[in-house]
């Protein structure tokens, strides 16, 4: 008995102390387990943040790389504007660069940084592979830095590089700062390379390696907790009086490490709640029918955007994707899982448990599932809307634009749909626009939009293509049809009257029309030809439409205009014009040399002569008179320079002006400068004007002829005796000679009339000291009729034809 408590002391010693070893070998194991759990979820959440941070700053470089406009006034300034707003928005992003195709440093937000930047071929210094689209790497001058670049593509052509330079200790430093009072160390490494270590990692406790991808690179995170997990059990062994002292102190710890490890799971929250993405972390688990997946986790925003049952903690994708009949993502999510390739879209409204009408939607695999993240971008979508509708549309009239209708009338062509493109011009536009201002025309031309819209179907196609020009398409109607419709509109055009400002406005239209469907060439060539219809209709007396026939003569006859119209500027360009002289023959004076009146001549690509009745029209309508003027006054003044020794048998070389050149400031110092230039006597050169062209501006005439004459020259006045006003004006035209026109003489011998005109001619220009020129002398008859007349040259066929330059100046070099 008396060993029995000693026994039972003895017992009771050793289950006491069996107690105590067996607790604190047993909070010995739990310590260390709860360290190693503590490290692993530290380093989980550490990754997952990080991984979703990348994420978002490589989605916001490649939308900007990806939202990069195809023109732009200033390409730096529409960089440099997102360029600082997205460091502002994003954390670490310490700098972005903006590269040309050779890599060189065309703007930076650090002006520091540009300026080490403009000295070093940036993707050269990196390593970066020729054509690559993209790279992340670590400069060699900057261990703590990291680099993201991305290839600009414009059209389908590099167009250059941005750069991203993240700080990895700011970025780490978000993440990490409270890790040091924690108690724990950690190292984050790329392969072998340190990027940010804190404390120094010991053998004494397990070591949790964690794996993530950041911004394209594999990192590796590793996390120790520090304390000595068998520090309690050796105290509760050793000091078995402080027994409950030490539980209460390891129950302490054991609470504050909870706490600890909550305040690590709210600091991951708080970063998650700030981004501007809704964000759901999915962990991987098995399925009935394949791998499935439990959502763990989801952020402040991710509440806002979803309804709350989308959003239960364990909630199944699969079960979820099924109820909003999505099987679709579903796959795609275990698509990414398998290949780990992100998936990202852009997506309207799926369901209305989601309040947003557009979404951003990207996945991207962690290490236990997936990460989703996604964004309301409604506003962003509407906006582009906004931009391709004012990227397509007539800003004035709401109509298609040109570049619009191109693309649908293309679609439409590559159809068995058929119809008719009609090509409209509106008339007196430009005279209510000159008159009454740009205002009146933008108002004339709203109201014109809304009569061509009138009676369209859904498949006809409306658009502004010029300033007074639109272009209509009616879609899978007959010619019948299209003529009905067209009689209707021109009707309803010369109905309408355009009231502006007290006064009254009557438009109308012409309109060229060209069958689509059957044998027909291109978009261009059906534009051009619709073109040439309006212009065929306008010569027809406007308000009106022409059906454009390919084979009809009329385009034909237009074609050769145009035609004949590039065969002239090609002349100008190529001096591929000729000189022609015809003699003009003393009659009843004393030849004093040779007088000539020089004659332009064009060949065509044949070698074929043009006729001048067909160019010079042209020229004049055309506006080149006064360009093809210059070029005969200096042409013809270069070639008698060149034969000085026959100079002086020349008495007079006749040069005819046009209207427009007669009324052009600038054509009288010209000439001056080029009888300066190839000391030419000015007593040589003789220009003839017509009467039409000298009365047209009477004043301007005048003092031409005046400013000429002071200096030598003389003047002829062509084709007299055919205005109706002709004996009027000349005595006001300061003319030397005058010319009779041919259709008095070449019939004169015949007919008693024409032979008084001529005289009576031939009399007053004698009266008032003129000499007169007949024209178109037929033969030595009419000659002896014109001496007896008193008219002292004579011009034509009957006293000799047209020839060659060098036909009267055989010595003339090629010019």
């Amino acid at each position: 008995m008396q060993r029995r408590p000693a026994l039972v002391a003895s017992i009771a010693t050793v289950v006491i102390m069996l107690s105590i070893l067996a607790v604190a070998f047993y909070l010995g194991i739990s310590n260390q387990k709860t360290s190693e759990i503590k490290a692993r979820t530290v380093a989980q959440q550490v990754s997952n943040a990080l991984e979703i941070m990348a994420a978002d700053r490589v989605r916001a470089l490649d939308d900007l790389v990806g939202h990069w406009p195809v023109a732009s006034a200033n390409e730096i300034d529409w960089f440099n504007v997102r360029a600082v707003t997205l460091a502002k928005m994003l954390p670490g992003l310490r700098d972005l660069a903006l590269l040309d195709r050779q890599g060189h440093v065309l703007w930076s937000i650090d002006p520091h940084n540009r300026k080490q930047l403009l000295r070093q071929h940036l993707p050269t210094l990196l390593g970066v592979p020729s054509g690559a689209t993209t790279a992340v790497l670590y400069p060699p001058d900057r261990p703590q830095s990291l680099i993201v670049m991305r290839a600009i593509s414009m059209q389908g052509k590099p167009h250059g590089y941005v750069a991203a330079f993240f700080d990895i200790n700011t970025i780490l430093g978000v993440y990490t700062s409270e890790l040091d009072a924690g108690g724990l160390s950690f190292l984050m490494q790329d392969g072998d390379a340190v990027l940010h270590q804190s404390g120094t990692l010991s053998g004494s406790a397990p070591v949790v390696r964690q794996p993530l991808d950041f911004a394209g690179r594999r990192w590796h995170f590793s996390v120790q907790s520090q304390s000595d997990s068998w520090q309690t059990s050796w105290w509760l062994a050793g000091i078995g009086s402080l027994i409950a002292l030490c539980i209460g102190l390891l129950l302490y710890r054991q609470f504050a490490k909870d706490a600890q490890v909550r305040r690590f799971q709210q600091l991951y929250q708080s970063a998650a709640d700030a981004s501007l993405d809704a964000i759901l972390l999915l962990a991987r688990c098995p399925g009935q029918d394949g791998p499935d997946f439990l959502l763990q986790h989801s952020n402040k925003v991710a509440a806002q955007l979803c309804d709350a049952s989308l959003l239960l903690a364990g909630q199944s994708l699969a079960l979820l994707c099924k109820e909003l009949s999505a099987n679709w993502f579903f796959r795609r999510c275990v698509d990414v899982d398998q290949t780990g390739e992100p998936f990202e879209a852009v997506l309207p409204q799926p369901s209305g448990l989601i309040h947003a009408s557009w979404l951003r939607l990207q996945v991207v695999k962690s290490a236990q599932g997936l990460a989703l993240t996604f964004r309301d971008v409604s506003r962003e979508h509407a906006l582009q809307q906004q931009i391709r509708y004012q990227a397509e549309h007539d800003q004035l009239t709401g109509l298609l634009n040109r570049y619009a209708f191109e693309q649908r009338l293309a679609a439409l062509l590559t159809t068995t749909q058929g119809g008719a493109l009609c090509y409209i011009d509106m008339d007196q536009f430009k005279h209510i626009n000159d008159s009454c201002g740009h205002l009146a025309g933008d108002e004339l031309l709203r109201n014109v939009a809304s009569l061509l819209s009138i009676d369209l179907h859904h498949a006809d196609i409306l658009a502004r293509v010029g300033g007074d020009e639109f272009c209509l398409v009616l879609a899978g109607r007959n010619m019948s049809a299209v003529s009905t419709h067209l009689q209707q509109l021109l009707s309803r055009i010369a109905a309408f009257r355009f009231s502006w400002e007290q006064q009254i406005f009557t438009i109308g239209a012409s309109i060229g029309v060209v069958a689509l469907g059957g044998e027909q060439g291109s978009l261009t060539d059906l534009l051009k030809a619709a073109d040439s219809g309006c212009y065929l209709a306008k010569n027809q007396g406007r308000n009106r439409y022409f059906i454009v026939d390919a084979d009809g003569p009329e385009l034909n006859h237009l074609q050769q205009q145009r035609q004949l119209l590039s065969l002239l500027h090609t002349a100008l360009d190529e001096h591929r014009f000729e000189l022609y002289a015809q003699p003009i023959v003393s009659l009843s004076v004393p030849p004093q040399g040779l007088h000539l009146e020089v004659l332009l001549r064009l060949r065509d690509s044949d070698g074929a002569m043009v006729s001048p009745a067909l160019f010079i029209p042209l020229a004049e309508q055309q506006g080149l008179m006064g360009l093809i003027d210059r070029w005969v006054i200096r042409r013809v003044l270069q070639q008698l320079a060149a034969t000085p020794a026959q100079l002086p048998m020349l008495d007079k070389i006749a040069i005819n002006l046009s209207g427009p050149s007669l009324s052009d400031p600038d054509l009288l110092p010209f000439i001056q400068q080029q009888l300066q230039l190839f000391a030419i006597p000015a007593a040589k050169i003789c220009f003839e004007i017509t009467e039409t062209a000298a009365i047209t501006n009477m004043a301007a005439a005048n003092r031409f002829i005046d400013s000429l004459r002071q200096i030598g020259c003389k003047f002829a006045l062509d084709d007299f005796g055919v205005g109706m006003s002709s004996f009027a004006y000349l005595k006001h035209l300061p003319v030397d000679y005058l010319k009779i026109d041919g259709s008095f003489v070449k019939a004169m011998t015949q007919n008693a009339t024409d032979a008084v005109m001529v005289r009576a001619m031939a009399d007053i220009a004698r009266s008032m000291q003129i000499q007169t020129i007949a024209e178109f002398v037929p033969d030595e008859a009419t000659c002896v009729l014109l001496r007896s007349i008193g008219v002292h040259y004579g011009q034509g066929y009957g006293l000799g034809h047209p020839a060659p330059w060098q036909t009267f100046f055989p010595q003339t070099a090629t010019l």
